[in-house]
């Protein structure tokens, strides 16, 4: 090849290296250091309208580009485990072997399990049948956690840090022999105030607990009537009327400090869940500052996988997957 033609090919080639940079929506020129995983909970409003199937949520995951699995519980008590054999330890084995299969067959890995449906660890609990079940299966699945709440059912804050610690006890007790660790996220209630959560925390007996910090969960009070306009955009959608979409942020009449909750949460972490709310023009968060939220995380010198969980009222919910995945990437400096 003559010199200037090879010049020219070499300058050519340089010229599409730059462009495909441009325009690669997840391009960062910072090599991102933590491992992706895909919230179930993202999917819900698409599994509640049957347009998807929960069992393939580890195929829509690849095909998105994550990593890791974070699965929503309630995803597999409706249709899937509505009769009460199929709870039993046959019944979660299967299950469990069901999703591990797919999860190999798709190249992810399986990372937790969130519980929702159980009584609520902030309450007094005399049965932990439920959590037991679920439990089993992460440990079934190798997953590292399951993810339980502590929200409570009073505003007594000694009773609810009470029932917190001696039932999150019990649990890290009994998940310990099975490799599972208990790990709470900022919720709602008294378990969205940072500080509340972090002294429930301190006092476990068992190292096998953590936090799970969510970067928005920091409502600790919701005002009702706004409240039931927020759930049933997200479950029905909304339309997006001006730069700043809806949120669930929009419905909350407490709040408390979620970059102060994030960091004093991050000391604890065994999970992060980079959730958010909907987006600008721009592709930023509405509510979150993410180049602050990872900031937090970065300096924090947590290692573990990042859970994505969107939660965009005026968007497809695919589509509010990408858009926070590339939020995420591009967020990190």
């Amino acid at each position: 090849m003559k010199r200037r033609k090879f010049i020219n090919n070499v300058f050519i080639s340089s010229l599409g290296l730059g462009s495909m940079g441009s325009i690669n929506p997840y391009y960062n020129q910072y090599v991102f250091p933590y491992k992706i995983s895909l919230a179930q909970f993202s999917l819900f409003r698409l599994e509640m309208s049957r347009e998807i199937d929960p069992m393939n949520f580890a195929k829509i995951s690849n095909e998105l580009g994550f990593d890791g699995l974070e699965y929503l519980q309630i995803s597999y008590t409706g249709g899937l485990l509505r009769e009460k054999k199929k709870t039993s330890l046959n019944g979660i084995k299967k299950l469990a072997k069901d999703l591990n299969k797919r999860a190999k067959d798709y190249n992810q890995e399986n990372v937790l399990i969130m519980i929702d449906s159980a009584p609520d660890l902030g309450s007094y609990v005399d049965n932990y049948d439920d959590y037991h079940t679920w439990i089993d299966c992460a440990s079934e699945m190798k997953c590292h956690s399951v993810r339980v709440n502590l929200r409570g059912s009073d505003q007594n804050l000694s009773n609810w840090s009470e029932n917190s610690i001696n039932n999150l006890n019990k649990l890290c007790e009994y998940a310990k022999p099975l490799d599972i660790n208990i790990i709470v996220e900022n919720h709602g209630g008294f378990s969205s105030n940072a500080d509340y959560l972090v002294n429930v925390i301190e006092n476990i007996d068992h190292d096998n607990v953590g936090t799970l910090p969510d970067f928005g969960n920091f409502c600790i009070r919701q005002d009702e009537t706004k409240y039931g306009e927020s759930y049933k955009m997200f479950t029905e959608g909304a339309e997006k009327t001006s730069n700043r979409p809806p949120t669930i942020y929009d419905s909350c009449a407490e709040r408390f400090d979620m970059y102060d909750g994030v960091k004093k949460l991050m000391k604890y972490a065994k999970g992060v869940s980079a959730k958010t709310h909907g987006f600008d023009s721009n592709g930023n968060d509405v509510d979150i500052d993410y180049k602050k939220m990872i900031k937090i995380v970065k300096e924090s010198g947590y290692s573990g996988f990042i859970g994505v969980e969107a939660q965009a009222f005026t968007m497809d919910p695919i589509e509010a997957i990408k858009a926070s995945k590339k939020l995420l990437l591009n967020s990190y400096v």
